[in-house]
């Protein structure tokens, strides 16, 4: 099976530097032209989604609700594609955070107050990758998360370390595409961004 792994489209808090995690903001005018970008850009690459699993987060089930709808798929939700839980740093500014919390970046183990690790939130979205072709039979499968638990499920599968997880960045709208079956995981290509290259800045 093969899945794509997409982050959502651009918010108004992702344009103001504003940490969402297990809260959310709207999409920007922005984030709706990405929406209609990245279904062109896997149209453009021949992908077919045959079905759609989103987060619950309303800025991943907008643009899961898009794909499916132009696929003519099923779209289902699942908690495991949620974001990393911020807990009492969401709402904040990422400015703010890094002069409070100068671990929230650098280190994988740290764990905001009532969230959760980025250590965690990868093996949260991991597990759900290994288990896909157990609760899913579709050949291509389209799954909308966030951009920290995807970047850091991409490092932890290309180096099996999060040492690197910064290296793996996610732009809004982008996706990665992986191979899996009943034995592995595998990246085939991640951080695909190039439908969104047309649009304005």
């Amino acid at each position: 099976m093969k899945a794509l792994l997409i982050r959502h489209p651009q918010t108004e808090w992702n344009r103001a530097g504003i940490i969402q995690g297990r809260l959310d903001s709207p999409l920007t005018s922005r984030g709706w032209e990405e929406c209609n970008a990245l279904i062109s850009g896997l149209q453009a690459e021949g992908i077919t989604p045959d079905a759609v699993i989103s987060s619950p987060a309303g800025r991943a089930q907008q643009i899961a609700a898009r794909i499916a709808g132009h696929f003519a798929c099923d779209c289902q939700l699942h908690d495991a594609l949620q974001e990393q839980h911020f807990g009492g740093l969401e709402g904040r500014s990422l400015s703010e955070i890094q002069r409070v919390y100068p671990p929230f970046i650098d280190d994988e183990h740290f764990c905001p107050p009532q969230g959760e690790s980025l250590t965690q939130a990868a093996q949260r979205l991991l597990t759900f990758l290994h288990r896909l072709p157990d609760v899913c039979s579709q050949e291509t499968v389209a799954l909308v998360s966030h951009g920290h638990v995807i970047q850091a499920a991409i490092a932890q599968l290309m180096e099996n370390s999060l040492s690197n997880v910064a290296r793996y960045h996610h732009p809004n709208a982008s996706f990665s595409l992986l191979a899996i079956d009943e034995k592995s995981c595998r990246v085939i290509r991640w951080g695909i961004a190039s439908h969104l290259l047309n649009l304005p800045a």
